[in-house]
C-alpha cells in the first residue's frame, strides 16, 4: 500500500459485494412499490370518496357517527368501572384488576378523542345552527336547545371525572373517587342527549336501550351486593 493511502480510500475503491447490492435494490425496488401503491390507493379513495367530501352532509354525518362511537366507548368505560369494584369481582373469573384498570384508562382516552371530534364536527355543521357558543354556552343553541344542554352538561362532567382521575394520585382517595362515581350520571346525562339530539335516535332506540339496560343492571347489582371489591382487594392506581 502506498504512503498515505489510508484503509477507507481502498474500501472505497472495492465494489460492493453481491449480497449488499442485492439488498439494496430490493429495498428501493419495495420503496417504489410502496410510493405507487400509496398513490393509487390515494387516488382510489380520492375518487370514490369525492361525492362525500362535497356533500353538504358530510359534517352532519361526522358528527353522528363520532358521537355514536363516543357514546359505546362511554358505555364500555362505564362498565368496566363498575366491574373493577363490583363485588362479584372476586367471586367469578375476571381478569386481573390491573389489567381491567389498564383496559379501563385506554377507553377513557379512545372516549375523549371521540369526544372531542364530535364536538368539532358539531360546531362545524352550519346547517345545524349549534357552533361553539352552543356546545359550551347552555340553552345557546337553536337546534333543540335542552337536548344539547343535555350534551352540554355531559362533557363538563367528563371534564371533572377525567380530569379528577388524572390527578388521583395527589388528590386523595377520599376526594377523587367520589367524584369519579358521577361517571354513571355522565352515561345517564349523555344517553338523554343522545335519545333527543340525534334526528335519527328513533331507529337506534333497541341500541340505547340495550346499553342503558345493560349499565344500570350492572350498577343497581353493585349497590345489591354491598361490600366493595375494591376495599378488599387492592388496585394499583
Amino acid at each position: 500500500m502506498p504512503a498515505g493511502t489510508t484503509g477507507t480510500a481502498v474500501d472505497a475503491a472495492v465494489p460492493d459485494p453481491p449480497g449488499r447490492l442485492s439488498s439494496t435494490l430490493w429495498t428501493s425496488l419495495s420503496l417504489v412499490v410502496l410510493l405507487a401503491g400509496s398513490i393509487l390507493i390515494g387516488q382510489l379513495v380520492e375518487s370514490g370518496t369525492r361525492p362525500l367530501v362535497h356533500d353538504r352532509m358530510l359534517p352532519w354525518i361526522l358528527t353522528r357517527g363520532l358521537g355514536l362511537a363516543s357514546y359505546a366507548a362511554l358505555t364500555a368505560l362505564v362498565l368496566t368501572g363498575i366491574w373493577l369494584r363490583h363485588p362479584w369481582r372476586t367471586r367469578f373469573p375476571s381478569p386481573h384488576p390491573e389489567a381491567l384498570l389498564r383496559v379501563h384508562v385506554t377507553l377513557a382516552a379512545a372516549m375523549v378523542t371521540l369526544l372531542a371530534g364530535h364536538l368539532t364536527a358539531t360546531a362545524l355543521d352550519h346547517y345545524a345552527g349549534v357552533g361553539w357558543v352552543g356546545i359550551f354556552v347552555p340553552w345557546a343553541s337553536t337546534y333543540r336547545p335542552t337536548a344539547v344542554t343535555l350534551g352540554t352538561i355531559s362533557l363538563y362532567l367528563v371534564v371533572l371525572v377525567v380530569g379528577t382521575a388524572a390527578l388521583a394520585g395527589s388528590l386523595g382517595r377520599r376526594i377523587w373517587l367520589p367524584i369519579h362515581s358521577l361517571a354513571v350520571l355522565v352515561f345517564c346525562s349523555t344517553l338523554a342527549h343522545a335519545l333527543l339530539a340525534g334526528s335519527d335516535a328513533h331507529r337506534l332506540r333497541w341500541f340505547y336501550a340495550a346499553t342503558g339496560a345493560v349499565v344500570a343492571l350492572a350498577q343497581v347489582s353493585r349497590w345489591l351486593a354491598g361490600e366493595d371489591a375494591a376495599d378488599r382487594v387492592p388496585v394499583n392506581r
